[in-house]
């Protein structure tokens, strides 16, 4: 594992953007390799997240496709940028860290994330101030503890006789073999926070907060080091006295998912925190609809629609999931919008425009609109579409929504008011 005083190199890339060209000895090929199989496999990627082509005369080229974050590679960070944030003044971290603190749970301080505090900080020291502050103020009353079951064997029975080792009970007849239950502070979330901390002690850059974890692992130091496995880290519930040491457990859970196979020291190699990009996306869009709504007494859902009326023939009835369904204090559809991460043209592309539509003649709704992440601000374009069947005319939008807005403290409330304006506007007189 890279010493946490090595001096890590750094490989911007823009997810989709045009290839980086390194030299070959900038970064280790195996480990890389390593780390593009096994976050294809966590994300369920159809291809290697960082495609690396060689090009002979010691140099090799890189390209990013499908995910956002970053990668530890060796001594080498090999940075993400999405495609819908701007990578040219290097505060796209921020904004991504903004969109994850939702997307994530939600769990991070306002007071925190203003753009002016966390524009310089890596995304590993973003992870560690959540994990700190989540930390303090969970864990100011100590850590929940719980019981472990532990064999043993003594002149009286404690617990429950242990019917696996009778052979040795028969053996030594005065010696009953047992299965106690005992109160430890070795829990699988001591073990999570031992080793998030551990971890994340190693891989940031601020030595003031590498030092405050340290302190951490420290204070923990008689738990095991050693990680619980993710099924048994995924089932961990935190009572009410404990619900601040969620977002510990999240970021925990994170770097677990992350986490490498190799050891040197007791330490835990990270291959970095990676994200795909279009579900992010996706469930941010959702996340500010959901604001939006309940500005104006509103609610949103996402589900399954059937529809249609099979007349004739075998078949199912037709089915289409809008992203968003925005619905009124009666349940009634009154928008629908699809989030589209893709690069918006002069016009939607043919297939989003007759989903959106078609969840618009579904519903009953007139207002629909598809979604498009932008790195600089634009107006929406709306379309009206007429019903030759003698039906409503539909208002279709294609809502740009700037993401770069979100390096101002108040970028978040302005992209939510984009949203409250389209779904405020006046619809047309149909003709």
């Amino acid at each position: 594992m890279v010493d946490a005083l090595t001096e890590v190199r750094r490989i911007p890339l823009q997810e989709y953007g045009p290839p980086v060209i390194r030299n070959v000895d900038e970064i280790d090929l195996q480990a890389l390799n390593e780390a593009n199989s096994r976050w294809r496999r966590a994300l369920s990627l159809g291809d290697n997240p960082i495609r690396a082509e060689d090009l002979g005369n010691g140099q090799i080229q890189l390209r990013a496709e499908g995910v956002t974050g970053v990668v530890r590679v060796g001594d080498t960070d090999i940075e993400i940028a999405p495609k819908f944030l701007s990578n040219a003044v290097g505060s796209w971290q921020s904004v991504l860290w903004r969109i994850l603190s939702v997307v994530e749970g939600g769990y991070v301080d306002d007071h925190f994330t203003t753009a002016n505090e966390i524009n310089s900080l890596s995304m590993p020291d973003l992870l560690a101030e959540m994990f700190l502050a989540s930390y303090a103020k969970g864990g100011a009353r100590g850590l929940p503890r719980g019981y472990l079951a532990e064999c043993g064997s003594g002149a009286t029975l404690r617990g429950a006789l242990d019917t696996t080792r009778l052979g040795e009970w028969a053996a030594k007849p005065w010696n009953v073999p047992y299965v106690a239950d005992t109160l430890t502070d070795d829990t699988p979330l001591a073990r999570l926070i031992r080793w998030t901390a551990t971890c994340l002690a190693t891989t940031v850059k601020a030595p003031g907060r590498a030092r405050a974890l340290r302190e951490i692992a420290a204070g923990l130091s008689h738990v095991r080091g050693q990680p619980p496995q993710a099924f048994d880290a995924q089932r961990i519930e935190l009572g009410i006295q404990h619900r601040g040491l969620e977002a510990a457990k999240v970021v925990g859970l994170l770097l677990l998912d992350g986490s490498g196979v190799h050891h040197a020291a007791g330490m835990h190699a990270l291959s970095g925190f990676l994200w795909k990009s279009d579900t992010i996306y996706e469930n941010y869009v959702y996340w500010l609809c959901g604001r939006a709504a309940q500005r104006r007494g509103e609610r949103v859902s996402k589900h399954s629609i059937k529809f249609g009326e099979l007349i004739v023939g075998k078949g199912r009835l037709l089915e289409t999931v809008p992203d968003v369904v925005f619905r009124d204090t009666d349940g009634k559809a009154v928008a629908v919008t699809d989030s589209k991460y893709k690069v918006l043209g002069t016009r939607p592309k043919s297939t989003d425009t007759y989903q959106v539509l078609t969840a618009g003649h579904v519903l009953g709704c007139r207002r629909v609109s598809l979604t498009y992440p932008v790195a600089q601000y634009q107006d929406p374009t709306t379309w009206r579409v007429a019903s030759e069947l003698g039906g409503h005319d539909i208002e279709l939008t294609a809502l740009p929504l700037n993401l770069m807005a979100l390096t101002a403290a108040t970028g978040q409330e302005r992209l939510i008011d984009s949203i409250s304006e389209w779904l405020t506007r006046p619809l047309p007189a149909t003709p």
